[in-house]
């Protein structure tokens, strides 16, 4: 059963390596068209995998970040920084690096289960660690939207500007989704212990 959990698990890292090395790091970095076409069948992907309702709330997760990106992208090709002249290519490759690797790595470890966890040739202790940090952001993902409509029903946070609103709603989701996952993985990773220490001592 471990050789078969190592196999499964050596091979969804080859393909991440694979995936980072072909289109993050190598050859096909430069095409905004293969790029393009990464997206959408990642995106796909995260559909079927899960479903529509599900992905919305990763690409708005995401559209910050992207939106910095292209902004400051944006200023360097005017400024034309360091007397380059192709700051708005490299941004918009990386508009789309972003999210689609993102996506895609967050696709291929949900593939890793618990139970290939707990078939781990490590310690307990670090078994532990990746249950925890498996179930959090699990559970993160799903308080997102509720997170997210938290925001828009408080009225502060769209008076003024509607870029500098929702900048604002973006980053508050940031925090509060941070806040959340820290005190869940905090919380879950003490409960399993204190499982665990009691199981261990019934057992004894």
């Amino acid at each position: 059963m471990n050789n078969i959990v190592m196999l499964k698990i050596g091979f969804i890292f080859v393909i991440i390596s694979s995936f980072f090395w072909l289109f993050v790091f190598g050859p096909f970095y430069d095409s905004i068209l293969i790029q393009l076409v990464v997206f959408f069948v990642v995106m796909g992907w995260h559909v079927l995998r899960f479903s529509l309702q599900e992905t919305i709330p990763v690409l708005k997760f995401c559209f910050p970040f992207v939106l910095s990106l292209f902004v400051f992208g944006l200023i360097f090709h005017f400024m034309q920084l360091f007397g380059r002249t192709d700051w708005l290519a490299d941004t918009l490759i990386k508009c789309l690096v972003f999210p689609s690797s993102l996506v895609f790595l967050k696709i291929l470890l949900t593939y890793i289960t618990y139970l290939d966890i707990l078939n781990l040739p490590i310690s307990m202790q670090k078994r532990i660690g990746l249950i925890t940090m498996k179930s959090a952001f699990q559970k993160g993902e799903k308080i997102l939207r509720r997170f997210s409509w938290y925001l828009n029903t408080y009225s502060d946070l769209h008076s003024g500007n509607r870029i500098k609103s929702e900048l604002r709603k973006y980053a508050c989701l940031i925090i509060a989704l941070y806040l959340y996952l820290y005190e869940e993985i905090e919380n879950s990773n003490r409960l399993l212990k204190n499982k665990y220490l009691h199981l261990y001592e019934v057992n004894e």
